[in-house]
């Protein structure tokens, strides 16, 4: 059923409401650090988070939890620091003051269940990953590039065939599972820092991108699902499911070694005082910059 939607003025009247009972003359007590987060959280407007996801919801059932409260609880998970849902589903519990800055009344925060179900509703594949997870067994060995230089491209005169295809044929926009997550992104951030002058001149933006390795594994997990091994063929080349379909094998060339993940091209504004992000792209470590840059600015125009 639709959540029961607040403002931003009714989030902070909640928040002062809640600190003035338990950490007013009792037993409970604030320290400096803790400061910090409120007046994050006191400034972040994730009102219209709702609105956004108000189509992924049923009109019945139960009454759904506020998607604002629980990305904002999403939000403070990364600034602490914790890095399990599981675990931050304890600390909401286990500190009042976590669970009263994220919109919760202590001994009312939501499970484990009730955050995977908001990632859902932000992601509307019906699988977690963009491409198949059974896939022909990975033998191509990973280019490697010199110390502190980026991989040499494998395939010559791909970025201009790209570049040739996106300025001739101006394919027409097409929906991505990204999608929804952007415009959050966007609405919520993007637009924010704008109206607020931090990241510089909108009608003249100097936009700066780059790309960094982001490494989720020591090497890619796969598993057979064919019966060579019990016919005795050890080395056979029959497909493979793969727990990480979307991530490949790329050279860091910051430390001067292969990873195994993703990889992270980001857009900034570049006379932000900050270098604030205006688009995120997430591909596979084996893409290399210069078609992140080409491939991100047709979806960075796009958004």
């Amino acid at each position: 059923m639709l959540p029961v939607i607040r403002t931003h003025d009714q989030y902070q009247s909640f928040v002062l409401e809640q600190l003035r009972t338990h950490y007013s003359g009792g037993i409970l007590m604030l320290v400096a650090k803790d400061w910090t987060f409120i007046e994050k959280f006191w400034l972040l407007d994730l009102s219209g988070t709702s609105s956004l996801l108000n189509s992924q919801y049923a009109t019945r059932g139960i009454q759904a939890t506020d998607p604002a409260d629980l990305l904002r609880a999403y939000l403070l998970m990364v600034q602490v620091g914790q890095t399990s849902i599981t675990a931050w589903v304890d600390e909401l519990r286990r500190v009042p003051l976590y669970a009263i800055i994220s919109g919760f009344k202590p001994g009312h925060t939501p499970g484990v269940g009730t955050f995977y179900n908001l990632f859902a509703r932000f992601w509307p594949l019906t699988s977690s990953h963009i491409s198949g997870q059974i896939k022909p067994k990975r033998n191509k060995k990973p280019v490697k590039g010199k110390k502190g230089e980026k991989a040499p491209t494998t395939t010559p005169k791909k970025v201009e065939r790209l570049v040739n295809r996106l300025l001739v044929r101006r394919p027409a926009p097409r929906a991505l599972p990204t999608d929804i997550l952007m415009s959050l992104f966007r609405e919520q951030f993007v637009e924010v820092s704008a109206k607020l002058g931090l990241i510089g001149d909108v009608s003249a933006l100097s936009v700066a991108g780059d790309g960094t390795p982001i490494r989720t594994a020591a090497f890619p997990r796969r598993k057979r699902i064919c019966s060579c091994r019990v016919q005795g063929i050890q080395d056979c080349t029959c497909n493979r499911l793969y727990s990480q379909p979307d991530c490949t094998i790329g050279w860091d060339s910051h430390r001067n070694c292969h990873y195994f993940g993703y990889h992270l091209y980001m857009f900034t504004a570049s006379d932000s005082h900050a270098d604030l992000p205006l688009y995120p792209r997430l591909g596979p470590a084996s893409r290399h910059d210069s078609v992140s840059l080409v491939v991100g600015i047709k979806e960075f125009e796009q958004y």
